[in-house]
């Protein structure tokens, strides 16, 4: 284990708000130092779709939370007397963006029963440490890294992330691994642990009946991210000595590029 790993607790906000190293920046920066350095200075408004997947996530690793500060929103119309009056009742006692169309809030709360009923993925997440905070710096370049771990379990072997997805068949997610970076995920996920060397995805489709999956990544997957998040963070590293946080960052080639057909059409 790194020697100044901090695993902790914390709201979305505060851990976002930390400019480290994270999954999805070391994502834009291999699209090119240009997409991180303007990711980095701008924060991204959270889409429909994100607000679910964290709504299905608080609800699977933070039932008591989600309890706490989620609602169903009315089913009454917002044209009506009535409608507008349970639409400002719910206001007051919940943040905008976390009262839900009904239809929403029945399917995160579907799809969370499917999970925590599923008997590999049910057991899986009992009594695990969630939605945990990883901090430290990697020792190869100096940059400092983070982590948003969904399930820590007590026995001190794997990490857990938990995915909804349109389609969780073992085809699917096999090719979801490699298109979505989650073989990167596990690399840098893993990197400050020296016990920890799985990496398990629980997947559950977004609509009836709720399908899902619990897969475990390959030790050459894994490996191949590590050893691509060790290369990006070089370049982070480069890129930082080269130009500083002032300048701009490279894009693409500023040279004439040859392109030629892709492989696929020859």
């Amino acid at each position: 284990m790194i020697d100044d790993l901090v695993l902790q607790q914390m709201e979305d906000e505060e851990y976002f708000a930390a400019q480290r190293a994270s999954n999805s920046a070391l994502s834009e920066l291999k699209k090119s130092p240009a997409h991180l350095r303007y990711a980095l200075a701008h924060s991204k408004a959270p889409t429909p779709a994100m607000r679910l997947g964290t709504a299905f996530h608080v609800a699977t690793l933070e039932p008591d939370e989600f309890l706490r500060s989620w609602a169903r929103g009315s089913e009454l119309s917002g044209r009506t007397k009535e409608g507008k009056a349970a639409k400002a009742e719910l206001q007051e006692r919940f943040d905008d963006d976390k009262i839900l169309k009904t239809d929403d809030y029945d399917t995160v709360c579907a799809m969370r029963d499917r999970v925590l009923g599923h008997p590999v993925a049910g057991p899986l997440l009992e009594g695990v440490r969630t939605e945990v905070a990883a901090f430290w710096t990697d020792p190869a370049t100096g940059i400092e890294c983070k982590a948003k771990i969904d399930g820590l379990p007590g026995n001190d072997d794997c990490l857990i992330d938990l995915k909804s997805t349109i389609d969780a068949s073992p085809g699917h997610m096999a090719k979801a691994i490699y298109d979505f970076g989650y073989y990167r995920q596990a690399g840098h996920y893993l990197s400050p642990f020296s016990t920890r060397t799985r990496f398990i995805i629980v997947a559950c489709e977004k609509k009836p009946p709720f399908a899902m999956g619990v897969y475990e990544l390959s030790e050459t997957a894994i490996k191949r991210g590590a050893d691509e998040v060790a290369a990006l963070l070089t370049r982070w590293q480069e890129c930082v000595e080269s130009y500083g946080w002032d300048n701009e960052w490279p894009s693409y080639s500023e040279d004439v590029t040859i392109l030629d057909l892709p492989r696929w059409a020859k």
